[in-house]
């Protein structure tokens, strides 16, 4: 009888969330095309490697988006593919060129380059409206942040024990949150 009753809070949960969120869906960062053109614009500015433009892109997306290398690398192979851009193999890396016929693609595509950037700065500043119900990207964004600092402080070790016991404590209150739910629901 016990788990009955579980299940049938847990279905009304799961239900009640659904409704609170089906019209507030996130959108996907880039539209069909849009990371093809950002790569282009990335490696107009300076040749670079698949790596490299998944970082910067995570960088510019205030670390709410890092595309995967499932993604970068057909896309990349895809803008070879098409002539848009070219690869050279230079200190064991692989790190692309923009072509002329690259760069022509940009330029017939400009309109649609702002507004990825204004996409990108809308993602970077969601920091500071962040919807409660996007969680993941909270999570993601701090992520970001303690990498972002542990790289640039390497090989200083000194805070480490400092993010250990904010991110300890994090997880405590966290904890906390849902035990305060728990009772409030029995």
């Amino acid at each position: 009888m016990y788990h009955r009753q579980r299940m049938r809070r847990a279905a009304a949960a799961y239900a009640r969330m659904r409704e609170n969120t089906s019209g507030n869906r996130r959108r996907r960062p880039f539209d069909h095309g849009d990371l093809r053109l950002l790569i282009l614009s990335l490696i107009a500015e300076q040749p670079r490697h698949g790596y490299d433009l998944m970082t910067e892109i995570e960088h510019l997306t205030g670390g709410t988006y890092k595309p995967s290398a499932g993604v970068m690398y057909p896309a990349l192979s895809a803008l070879q593919d098409l002539g848009l851009a070219k690869s050279k193999k230079e200190k064991g890396k692989r790190i692309l060129y923009i072509t002329p016929d690259g760069e022509a693609e940009l330029e017939a595509n400009a309109e649609t380059l702002v507004k990825i950037e204004e996409r990108l700065e809308q993602l970077a500043s969601s920091q500071n409206d962040i919807d409660p119900v996007d969680i993941q990207s909270a999570s993601r964004k701090l992520r970001y942040s303690v990498f972002k600092l542990v790289a640039n402080d390497w090989p200083d070790t000194s805070k480490y024990e400092d993010i250990v016991a904010i991110l300890n404590q994090a997880q405590t209150d966290i904890g906390k949150l849902a035990e305060g739910r728990r009772k409030s629901q029995a």
